[in-house]
C-alpha cells in the first residue's frame, strides 16, 4: 500500500496553499496595501510585512507535509488519513476562533490559549498536522510569519508538556515483577 501523503499529493497541497496565499496578498495589495504586523503589537518593534508569508508559507507547508508523510504508517492509510484530517481541522478551528476573537476584540483568547495548554497534557498537540492547521487558520488575520513562529514555539511547549506527562505517569505506574 502507498503512504497517505505521497509526493504528488504533497506538491498539490503546497501549490494550492501557494495560490491561496498569493491571491490573498494580491487582494491586500489592490485594496489598500499589504499589511505589516509588528512584534508584540508594538509599532516601535520591527514589522513583518505579509508578503514574507508568500515566500515562507509554501516552504513551511511542504516541510510539514513531508514530516507527516515520514510519520504515517503505510498499512493504515484510511485510518491515518482520518486522524490527520481531524487533527488538521482541530488546529484550524482553534486558530480561526482565536483570529475572530482577536479581530473583534472579544476578550476570551486567554481562556482559549489556556485550554490549549491543558489539552497539551492529554493530546499530542505538537504534531505537524495541528501546526499546519494553526498556521492556515491564523494566516488570514496575522499573516503567515507570526503564526509560524508562535505556533512552532507552542509546539515545543506542547511536546514538553505531553512527554513530561507520560514520563510522570510511567514513573508512578506499577512495575510488573
Amino acid at each position: 500500500m502507498k503512504k497517505v501523503l505521497n509526493q504528488k499529493s504533497r506538491v498539490v497541497i503546497t501549490v494550492v496553499a501557494t495560490i491561496l496565499v498569493w491571491t490573498h496578498l494580491a487582494w491586500d495589495y489592490l485594496h489598500g496595501g499589504i499589511p505589516t504586523h509588528y512584534l508584540l503589537h508594538d509599532k516601535d518593534l520591527p514589522g513583518i510585512p505579509n508578503w514574507w508569508g508568500g515566500i515562507v508559507l509554501p516552504i513551511f507547508t511542504y516541510f510539514l507535509l513531508h514530516r507527516i508523510h515520514k510519520r504515517t504508517n503505510p498499512q493504515h492509510t484510511k485510518k491515518s488519513l482520518g486522524k490527520l484530517v481531524v487533527r488538521f481541522l482541530a488546529g484550524l478551528l482553534f486558530a480561526v476562533i482565536i483570529s475572530v476573537c482577536f479581530s473583534y476584540g472579544i476578550e476570551v483568547t486567554d481562556y482559549i490559549m489556556g485550554s490549549l495548554f491543558m489539552l497539551a497534557f492529554v493530546f499530542p498537540l505538537y504534531r505537524s498536522e495541528y501546526l499546519l492547521g494553526w498556521v492556515f487558520g491564523a494566516a488570514f488575520t496575522f499573516g503567515a510569519i507570526i503564526p509560524i513562529g508562535f505556533g512552532s514555539l507552542l509546539c515545543l511547549l506542547f511536546y514538553i508538556f505531553y512527554k513530561m506527562t507520560r514520563l510522570v505517569i510511567g514513573f508512578f505506574k506499577p512495575k510488573n515483577l
